[in-house]
């Protein structure tokens, strides 16, 4: 009789009194759409009762789901540019390997990255050697797999730490507390902050008395996850706009001027985000991408607006197309300041398009 991995996994945490944690259903419908994947199987039950945690039974040196140091976007970018150093955007897998929906969840000796494609029903476990850059098949499935690394690091079925290392598939944040701010709130702001001659402020206040309208923004742990998820540094005008307005003005902008604005999904938005990355490395522009840009609008399907928030916090044009490079605005306020008097200057509410978004939705 083939052994089962979970029933091993069952026998190690009753013998040893440990415990594993995973992700609940409502989670890994969230990682299928995050890492574009198809939890199903023996993946999926792994998923379920030790996703995050093993309690102990592998450690994060095999299992890198375990690895509490990787970062979201550490697991996106192995998932999505096929094994790809951070330092390094030479190709190294095909892409036609990304329309079987691959998912690392194992590296060995730090050289080979071990993956099911989960659109395949099989689940089958296949190597790629960053050393010769191919991709061999295992011979295995998920739930060999997994019994293999069992009987290779820990026949024994004893505790390999005194602790158990936990990692993280998705950003947490606590979004109970709601920012809104309307008319009486922008004023109080205005006011112990010493905003009245901000060019910014001054249109906000009129909007809002003109259209009694609010504006929607992100609670302190909803920036902390933003900064998770993309990589990013919000600080300064960025982050107070985030704070106030990150989610709707109020109809005062809307999707076809501003991408916070807009109703796609956490993966499009973090995809986008690669894209640049690689396009600017491509071109040696390593300054800008040390940076940690956030793209704030993307037209043309080659033309991207973004802010550097690590340092500086100024806007800069790109295009693909012409390899074009310039800044735009020293500031984020006076981008804001720039699209209001652009697109709606008589502040009147917009109605026929998508006013606010939620860059923390996983949809």
């Amino acid at each position: 009789m083939n052994k089962r991995y979970m029933d091993i996994l069952k026998e190690y945490l009753k013998k040893n009194e440990r415990k594993a944690i995973g992700y609940s259903e409502e989670e890994i419908i969230k990682i299928e759409k995050l890492y574009d994947i198809e939890a199903k199987g023996d993946f999926r039950e792994f998923l379920k009762y030790a996703g995050r945690c093993g309690g102990g039974l592998l450690e994060d040196y095999t299992i890198i789901l375990y690895r509490e140091l990787w970062s979201i976007q550490s697991f996106l970018r192995k998932n999505y540019f096929g094994f790809i150093d951070d330092e390094d955007f030479e190709e190294k897998v095909f892409y036609d390997e990304l329309k079987r929906k691959p998912f690392i969840f194992s590296i060995e000796m730090e050289n080979y990255y071990f993956y099911i494609r989960t659109a395949d029903d099989d689940l089958k476990v296949y190597c790629f050697d960053e050393n010769e850059e191919k991709i061999k098949d295992t011979g295995m499935n998920f739930n060999e797999y997994m019994v293999d690394l069992v009987e290779t690091y820990n026949s024994e079925l004893k505790p390999t730490l005194d602790f158990s290392t936990v990692g993280e598939l998705l950003v947490q944040c606590d979004t109970s507390e709601k920012r809104i701010t309307g008319l009486k709130e922008i004023r109080e702001y205005i006011s112990s902050e010493r905003k009245e001659n901000t060019e910014l402020f001054i249109l906000l206040e009129r909007y809002l008395e003109k259209n009694r309208k609010e504006f929607t923004g992100y609670n302190d742990d909803e920036i902390r996850g933003i900064e998770e998820l993309y990589d990013i540094e919000v600080k300064g005008d960025f982050r107070e706009f985030l704070s106030i307005a990150g989610k709707s003005l109020g109809g005062l902008l809307g999707k076809k001027e501003f991408l916070l604005y807009s109703d796609i999904g956490v993966r499009e938005r973090i995809l986008l985000q690669f894209s640049l990355e690689k396009e600017l490395r491509e071109n040696e522009l390593y300054d800008i991408v040390d940076e940690k840009f956030f793209i704030l609008d993307y037209k043309n399907n080659s033309e991207y607006i973004f802010i550097t928030t690590k340092n500086n916090g100024k806007i800069y044009y790109y295009s693909k197309d012409r390899k074009i490079l310039k800044e735009v605005e020293n500031n984020f306020n006076d981008y804001i300041v720039k699209l209001i008097k652009k697109y709606n200057h008589s502040l009147i509410e917009i109605k026929n398009d998508i006013t606010s978004g939620n860059i923390l939705n996983i949809i």
